[in-house]
């Protein structure tokens, strides 16, 4: 056709109308609507039986899929779980994408703020692994996100409906289609193909937030019946009410098919397809967890009280002038215990430290200035200090110990008040609900700080013969494609949240100009990451078809034989994957030698090494208000910007006084302790600037600023076969499928270094352990690769009692069975003593009938099923990062008692007089320091008899460094490390379709699902976790401290805190319900077309979506055992239902004879406004965590078809 220009747009606006029958919308299986489409002047196009298209669905139905057999297959036949979802049901609903599609699927969930669940980790709320391609953040029947494939090859790349005429849903494993797969089944887009037409349609939408969306299809026939040509653009970008969250996607499609005249006749017939697809999408998605509240306290527990960071946390004892000691009043106020062991009256739990700021640089920006204001050693780092003999011991007695603060987490608080079952780690951080405080639902806390990245591209073939009329055949296709997505975060985890500034003074003792105010910080060290993927697939399949009844003619025999399909499949898939870890800020090794107190507490990503940005949101101090609420404090600005290098302000332990003896006496006027010289820091070059050299993700330090990296890659070879009859005149389907998959697998962790250049004398040298090792002969994938080989079977058959009873039956009546599994290849999974896991097997059982009237208007499909996994990687949330972390803590600490270091790992700060707090046990409960010291001492022969009875396989696995050996302690999961479980899932759907008039459609789901866990962890797991946990109850191991010899931190409590809490609840939940499950779902649509009459041209439509209650925690119950609780499992803690309801009215008309105009307004969720839903709850049933609900927005949609 000829281009045009599409000079002039048109604009509507209409007014939704209310329908008495509420609606919903999803394609199923269903028998050919009523009326078929008109027949149009144009070749048409006669599909292979490898392919499906747009043309062959009406309305709301579709007739025929691949998604049973790979061959095109009449729904009706298909025995297993498969749904359909035709265009004209996305452009009604307003669907795009997985985001906006799958809430009306039947059992199916989709993250997103606007979605059904969110999937968060369900120990800490963690949201942001779901940030970089909320496409995959799906679940089916209950289990596991479903894997997505377009054109039934597996992807990353998100689908579009910019170039999707459909979206096949296979609920359960199929093995005919993948032998390796999610068992909870697939999403699968179909791309628009050519046409032997010329024709295009230019549409642009403008919706809620300032969202716009523009696309252009345009099909060029260049060879009439035998060569076409279409092109597809799209740039969509969506804005969300969090400002500035947003998600930019441009895309190029373009796709040709030709079928050479010169080698087709009557007979035989043969098609080239050709697709490319090219894309990016930039965001900032936004958050749907309301941020965690460190403010309320502040006014609520706090009295808006401020604090000396010089002296808050402080616990060493002050001197009279005779040198007898006494403690201060308003003294070391974060310390609830003192040096003497008696307890502090002044004790405030609610001090805390912020965000990641345990000795690394402290980088503040003013609100809404992105402009670095300020950089700051965060605490004293007198490595130069000397002793009274003028040698360095790394002190400066005069300087205190210093840290700021600002308000603790709730969990922590807990912890420290002896607050019920607090040795469990059952408390959560409790998140914002009063938007006065923060507007969580028009802005996105982290402002311009975070972002996330895909890029993708994407080249198929296919070429398709077939022979004898369609009988026979066979299609060769080819799929590659490249994907690499990223993110960069400023928060993550616990630390997403608001604090407020608790400091009266800095470090130096100037009035701190931001005491009072509002902000947000963490370090960068987390939430940082990429991945490149290169997928290579070819396929050739083969079928061959014979009709014994076709000519309808024949006895019996001819009958009863019917009609049979035998296809084949070959394949070839290969997957690489790159996976990178990162920090986002770092610095280097001249700022390690400048400030590390000894070679093991500086690797290069050591707290004391990373850059804590401080993003203040307000101008002024908080602390004139009454309340939190009314604070209305900002969101963080602009993408705040990091300097290449900056000057930093510290401490120069550097000695200077020449003329001063350092065995002088002086009197430190901090304590009035009389000691040297050597501790006055009056004698030292004091408080200067340094310029510092920061390392930037962004700014070419990929590489230098990497935390782990993992290559993977599959090979797989698959052969397959199946067989379909259609028997005694096609009142019987059935189908039986087998499926050969030898899959090898290859995984490399890259190596760190963790040796020093000379571990007994640290000084000047180079600093860099802990850093990834980039060697080309280190990183990269070689060796024997993991075999695994499976046969996969898949069958079903389907009953038509109608087709053998014949006309009696008022319906048809059809019932159905089907058995299918499959297996998934995640790469090599090894146990934690680094065995090989099991595949993760999927099974699957779908029963059921499917009534519909014969004249296809009304039908109805309802199916019980049972869907199970065993060893798969478990969706728990477990913190398998702490059974490494609990044995590096606690022996690094062991070390410290037993050797009194004043510096975890070196020697050469034995007996450091200067940080006896570090290596001495504290007194509590009237014990003297005796009775510490021999506490200690015991405590430390606990946890070596604990090192000893760990597996060898274990210490094996995880490369743990020698624990005989005082050293910074390391241990890295082996690569593959992974914890299992198995899943069931029972349940009944329900899909109804109904024509009820050539104008108006409707289609109906329901589903009732129950899934549960079991087996959580592994065997192999569950026997390590025993021995620990076992070690650390009933042992002196469990008491012993970390961090210093203070009594708040012992390992039993970190050990339940971080691990062991989260993981005895979901073995205690095992046989209960999958987080966020609903027992029922049910969606509704319904359209009207209005064709004659002054309406004609008018669509009116709604949908309802209605979800049953959630449980959203337990109450435990104490035991006769102290050290186990039990959960009140019978009586969960309910999240309330949920409900919405989707209005469109739509109007098309000609505007020429060439140009077809359709205008349509869609409204989401009619009526909602900002609300909260709840997520988690405390032990007692109070909300800790909370989401933001979605609520109302709309779209205008101009289509022009041309």
């Amino acid at each position: 056709m000829t281009s045009r220009i599409i000079a002039a747009g048109a604009y509507a606006s209409a007014a939704v109308v209310s329908l008495s029958l509420p609606g919903l919308a999803q394609a199923q299986s269903a028998p050919p609507a009523a009326s078929p489409p008109a027949v149009v002047d144009e070749e048409v196009v006669v599909l292979s039986p490898f392919e499906v298209n747009a043309a062959e669905s009406t309305g709301y139905v579709a007739t025929t899929t691949l998604a049973g057999s790979r061959i095109n297959t009449q729904l009706k036949d298909v025995g297993s779980a498969v749904s359909v979802i035709t265009s004209e049901f996305m452009r009604d609903t307003g669907a795009t994408d997985n985001k906006t599609l799958l809430q009306y699927a039947t059992a199916t969930e989709v993250g997103s703020i606007g979605g059904n669940f969110i999937r968060a980790n369900s120990s800490n709320q963690q949201e942001e692994n779901t940030f970089t391609s909320p496409n995959t953040n799906t679940r089916v029947r209950g289990l596991s996100a479903a894997d997505n494939t377009r054109n039934f090859f597996m992807s990353e790349i998100p689908w579009d409906a910019y170039n999707v005429d459909r979206v096949d849903m296979q609920r359960g494993p199929n093995s005919i289609l993948f032998g390796m797969g999610s068992p909870a089944g697939i999403i699968n887009s179909s791309t628009k193909t050519a046409q032997f037409r010329d024709a295009g349609e230019a549409e642009y939408r403008y919706g809620s937030n300032g969202s716009n969306r523009a696309s252009l299809d345009v099909n060029q026939q260049i060879l009439p019946g035998e060569l076409a040509a279409r092109v597809a653009l799209l740039r969509n970008d969506e804005r969300y009410q969090q400002k500035p969250a947003y998600s930019l996607d441009k895309r190029l499609f373009a796709t040709a098919r030709w079928e050479p005249k010169f080698l087709s006749n009557a007979s035989n017939k043969t098609t080239l397809k050709l697709n490319y697809e090219v894309g990016r999408v930039r965001s900032n998605n936004p958050r749907a967890i309301t941020p965690l509240d460190y403010i309320t306290p502040w006014y609520t527990s706090m009295g808006r009280a401020t604090y000396d960071p010089r002296t808050v946390q402080d616990n060493n004892a002050h001197f009279n002038a005779d040198q007898t000691n006494y403690y201060p009043a308003n003294y070391g106020q974060a310390i609830a215990t003192r040096a003497n062991g008696t307890a502090n009256p002044d004790f405030q739990p609610w001090i805390g430290n912020f965000a990641q700021s345990f000795g690394g640089l402290l980088a503040s920006y003013g609100a809404g200035n992105p402009a670095l204001q300020t950089l700051e050693l965060s605490e004293f780092s007198n490595i130069n200090g000397i002793n009274s003999a003028g040698a360095i011991d790394g002190g400066v007695g005069g300087l205190p110990y210093s840290r700021r603060v600002s308000v603790d987490s709730f969990s922590s608080v807990m912890n420290e008040t002896n607050a019920p079952y607090r040795s469990f780690g059952l408390y959560r951080n409790n998140t914002l609900t009063d938007a006065s405080i923060f507007d969580f639902y028009n802005n996105l806390l982290d402002g311009g700080n975070k972002k996330e990245w895909q890029n993708f591209n994407n080249f198929s073939a296919t070429l398709t013969q077939t022979f004898l009329k369609q009988k026979l055949g066979f299609e060769i296709a080819y799929d590659k494609q490249n994907y690499d997505n990223g993110q960069l975060s400023l928060m993550t985890d616990q630390k997403a949240g608001i604090y407020v500034d608790l400091n009266a003074v800095n470090l130096d003792g100037v009035p701190n100009a931001n005491v009072g105010k509002a902000f947000i910080s963490d370090s960068g060290l987390f939430g940082n990451n990429s991945s490149e993927v290169i997928r290579e697939a070819s396929r050739i399949s083969v079928f061959f078809d014979h009709d014994f009844f076709a000519d309808r003619k024949g006895g019996w025999a001819k009958k009863l034989l019917g009609r049979h399909t035998i296809s084949g499949l070959y394949s070839q898939d290969s997957f690489w994957q790159d996976r990178r870890n990162y920090m986002r800020w770092g610095t280097d090794l001249a700022y390690a030698e400048l400030v590390r107190a000894n070679a093991w507490s500086q690797a290069w990503n050591n707290n004391q090494r990373t850059i804590n940005p401080v993003v203040y949101l307000t101008e002024g101090s908080l602390a004139g208000l009454p309340s939190a609420s009314g604070a209305n404090i900002p969101r963080a600005g602009s993408a705040i910007a990091v300097p290449a290098a900056a000057n930093m302000r510290y401490f120069d332990s550097s000695w200077t006084a020449t003329g001063v003896d350092p065995a002088a006496t002086w009197t430190n006027p901090m304590n009035g302790q009389i000691t040297t010289q050597s501790e006055n820091p009056s004698n030292y070059a004091g408080w200067r600037a340094t310029s510092v050299n920061i390392l930037q993700y962004e700014n070419g330090d990929a590489d230098a600023l990497t935390t782990g990296a993992g290559l993977q890659m599959k090979k797989s070879n698959s052969r397959a076969a199946v067989w379909q009859a259609h028997l005694w005149d096609d009142s019987l389907v059935g189908m039986y499928g087998i499926r050969n998959d030898i899959v090898k697998t290859w995984a490399k962790n890259a190596s760190t270094r963790w040796t020093l250049n000379n571990p007994a004398n640290h000084t000047n040298q180079s600093v860099d352990m802990g850093r990834v090792n980039w060697a080309t002969s280190d990183y990269r994938i070689e060796g024997a690769p993991a075999v695994f080989e499976k046969n996969s079977p898949s069958w079903s058959v389907v009953l038509k009692l109608d087709r053998l009873v014949g006309s009696r039956l008022p319906l048809e009546v059809n019932f159905f069975y089907n058995e299918s599994e499959n297996f998934q290849v995640a790469g090599t999974r090894v146990d934690v003593y680094g065995a090989a896991i099991p595949l993760p097997s999927g099974r699957t059982q779908d029963k059921g009938v499917l009534l519909a009237t014969k004249d296809g208007r009304f039908s109805l499909k309802v199916n019980q099923f049972e869907s199970t996994v065993q060893d798969a990687s478990s969706t728990a949330g477990l913190n398998t990062w702490f059974l490494s972390s609990f044995l590096v803590w606690g022996s690094n600490y062991a070390d410290v008692f037993q050797h009194h270091l004043g510096s975890v790992g070196d020697l050469s700060t034995a007996n450091d007089a200067s940080r006896t707090w570090h290596y001495t046990y504290t007194p509590v409960g009237g014990e003297t320091q005796a009775d510490a010291t021999a506490r200690m001492n015991n405590d430390v022969a606990a946890w070596r008899s604990l090192q000893r009875s760990l597996p060898a396989a274990y210490l094996s696995a995880w490369s743990v460094s020698n624990l005989a050996t005082v050293q910074g302690h390391s241990a890295t999961a082996p690569a593959g490390f992974t914890s299992t479980e198995d899943q069931v899932s029972k349940g009944y759907e329900y899909e109804f379709t109904a024509n009820v008039t050539p104008n108006w459609r409707i289609s109906a789901n329901a589903a009732k699902v129950t899934a549960i866990r079991n087996n959580v962890g592994g065997a192999a797991l569950q026997d390590f976790v025993a021995l620990v946990n076992d070690g650390l109850n009933n042992t002196a191991a469990g008491d012993l401290r970390i961090w210093g010899g203070g009594p708040a931190n012992v390992m039993l409590q970190q050990w339940n805190t971080n691990f062991y809490s989260q993981y005895a609840l979901m073995r205690l939940l095992e046989g209960t319900a999958s987080p966020e499950l609903r027992k029922w779902r049910f969606n509704l649509v319904t359209s009207y077309d209005f064709t004659l009459g002054k309406l004609k041209g008018l669509t009116i439509g709604a949908g309802y979506r209605w979800q049953d209650k959630v449980a959203i925690g337990y109450r435990p119950l104490a035991t006769d055992n102290a050290n186990v609780i039990a959960y009140d499992l019978a009586n969960p803690f309910m999240g309330p239902r949920e409900d919405a309801i989707d209005l469109w009215v739509g109007y098309s008309r000609k505007l020429s004879r060439k140009i077809d105009w359709h205008v349509q307004l869609n409204v989401r969720n009619v009526g909602d406004g900002n609300r909260l839903i709840p997520l988690t709850t405390q032990p007692d049933g109070s909300i800790a965590a909370w989401r933001v609900a979605p609520s109302q927005s709309w779209t205008l949609t101009n289509t022009f078809k041309f």
